[in-house]
């Protein structure tokens, strides 16, 4: 019975996102920890010091998105996704020459953060064997107390 508890919290996910401002257009992606995209979630982007959004969208079926928004402040984006899943990034604007440029950064920063939100199996096993070893200090402070 407890190995299928901790099976349940294996798997559990968060949402995340990547978003980058060219001056002209929000673009980005969301997606689970598992890596699956967030689809068809709700994108909302704010201008810095207002509470009302500026623009609104949604995911695609991959995840990604498009909003068209012009502002020379910064923006923060907000995704929504299903079952409380919540996520915000600021995103400023980018100083690329190029639209090609502008596509491989944006693939580039999509790459380094799915890297490092991604839950590896070590990670997950060094969470268990740290709450075992909690429980072996408690039984060993216990067992030592009774003799």
């Amino acid at each position: 019975m407890a190995i299928l508890l901790f099976v349940d919290f294996g798997f559990a996910h968060s949402l995340h996102l990547v978003a980058q401002y060219d001056g002209q257009n929000i673009s980005g992606k969301a997606y689970y920890s598992d890596m699956t995209p967030a689809a068809q979630t709700y994108v909302e982007a704010y201008r810095e010091g207002e509470d009302k959004p500026a623009v609104e969208g949604q995911t695609n079926d991959q995840g990604y998105f498009q909003l068209a928004l012009v502002s020379d402040k910064p923006l923060k984006v907000v995704v929504e996704g299903e079952e409380g899943h919540r996520s915000s990034t600021l995103v400023g604007k980018l100083a690329l020459n190029t639209p090609s440029g502008s596509n491989e950064f944006a693939q580039l920063r999509t790459d380094i953060a799915q890297l490092g939100d991604k839950i590896y199996l070590q990670n997950i096993l060094g969470g268990v064997g740290y709450i075992l070893g909690i429980i072996g200090i408690f039984a060993w402070f216990k067992a030592r107390k009774e003799t």
